[in-house]
């Protein structure tokens, strides 16, 4: 084999360059602590570490959506704590209450203390984490909770005047309407007998027509309340207001604080209530839900959530199995303690308890989420632990691995330049000795 100048030549720059590039290679790992700089290091183990890369981003994120939740989930806890114990100290004080050794003015006293706490009961069921709404669902920018105006209009129905013969000619205009309460009751007042007002009979029942009271006299401002029925509510039907705005009957005829009317000719308002006509009042408690039914919920794995927050309407309004509207209750128990009626509040004190029933298994679920969310945590942290671990073993470098390596370099660099000097070296004038 012939070997030219130009081939020695070659080959000594070649070894060379390999020997520098290894000791470049090394040189640039030491600098940057990392064994994989570029994927031509290692492709199979950059392939690896980008996987590995990924799924730790993917584990940080549902790490700090957990770490945010738990947050969440103790201002929750904290909120209905304070609940349950405006509602322990409600209770107290509407057993002191309940016996027949309190009187009125301790009642009347009690009262207020109800009062100011079904509105820290509101602006609790509105609190919020930062910006958001903490009890109202995935609707976490609109406020839990609203209070529902006290008036309504009735709505007037004539099915039962038609089948007697009236119905066509009725101007339904003439016998509007409104109600004034608060209530959950479905009522319903039916004219029994028709006349005018001192002369018509009614029947009124508060659960949607399946039962009714005895006949009682329809008058311009009528209590609506089923003796046998359901608690006293102090619903009003009221025919006009006190400027007539209602503009069927004439102003100032009437004492709208009362059911009495003033002596005057009833007749000559000419409203005549047909027998069958019916007032209907939808359901109107004071404070209502705002807020979504579907609840906030959080990703603990690929594909697997869980909720994280509880509704306004399942912890204070009773959209549970045997819930209680915990407003209505307490404006109710107030109303009895204003009247001086301890037998009203003793009978109320059971759906007390269930209120409170109610607060505490929603504290027990926040409870029982947060201790989940806290396991995921640390099982997401050591996962992510070993992953960096796995990450390390192929990305980083090993110091000491790395300056035998370097010292190996070096040598085989100082080799490789101290052969090939001596390789080219010689002249012709070398040979020719």
């Amino acid at each position: 084999m012939r070997v030219t100048e130009v081939t020695k030549r070659d080959h000594v720059v070649d070894n060379i360059q390999k020997s520098s590039g290894q000791l470049q290679d090394i040189q640039m790992q030491m600098a940057t602590g990392r064994r994989l700089n570029k994927t031509s290091d290692d492709p199979i183990g950059a392939a690896r570490s980008q996987d590995i890369v990924t799924t730790i981003s993917s584990q940080k994120q549902l790490l700090q959506n957990i770490v945010d939740n738990v947050a969440w989930l103790q201002h929750t806890e904290q909120e209905i704590s304070h609940i349950n114990e405006m509602l322990g100290k409600i209770r107290t004080l509407a057993l002191s209450q309940a016996g027949s050794d309190s009187n009125e003015e301790s009642r009347q006293m009690v009262a207020r203390e109800f009062s100011a706490a079904r509105k820290s009961l509101f602006d609790t069921g509105n609190a919020r984490e930062g910006k958001l709404y903490l009890f109202s669902g995935i609707k976490s920018l609109s406020p839990a909770l609203k209070r529902n105006g006290i008036f309504q209009p009735a709505k007037v129905l004539t099915e039962g005047a038609v089948q007697n013969g009236t119905g066509d000619f009725l101007d339904v205009s003439q016998f509007r309407a409104q109600f004034e309460g608060y209530s959950n009751n479905d009522y319903r007042i039916r004219v029994t007998s028709g006349g005018v007002w001192g002369q018509a009979r009614v029947k009124i029942s508060d659960d949607g027509g399946r039962t009714w009271s005895k006949e009682q006299i329809l008058r311009p401002v009528t209590h609506v309340f089923n003796p046998d029925g359901k608690p006293n509510d102090q619903v009003l039907l009221k025919f006009s207001d006190q400027e007539g705005r209602l503009g069927n009957v004439l102003p100032k005829q009437f004492d709208f604080n009362s059911e009495a009317s003033a002596e005057f000719d009833l007749k000559a308002l000419g409203i005549v209530f047909p027998q069958g006509l019916e007032f209907i009042f939808q359901p109107n408690p004071e404070v209502t839900y705002n807020g979504s039914i579907h609840k906030k919920e959080a990703l603990i794995s690929n594909g697997l959530t869980i909720p994280v927050n509880v509704t306004a309407q399942e912890l204070l309004l009773g959209d549970v199995e045997n819930g209680v509207d915990t407003f209505s209750l307490l404006a109710t128990m107030e109303r009895a303690l204003l009247e001086n009626d301890g037998i009203a509040i003793a009978q109320r004190l059971g759906e007390l308890d269930s209120a409170q029933t109610q607060v505490l298994k929603q504290l027990a679920d926040v409870g029982n989420t947060i201790r989940e969310l806290y396991a995921v945590q640390s099982k997401l942290e050591n996962l992510q632990f070993e992953k960096e671990s796995q990450l390390s073993d192929i990305q980083d470098l090993d110091i000491a691995e790395a300056t035998v390596d370097l010292k190996v370099a070096e040598a085989n660099n100082k080799l490789a330049l101290n052969t090939g000097a001596r390789l080219i070296q010689p002249s012709l004038s070398d040979f020719l000795r």
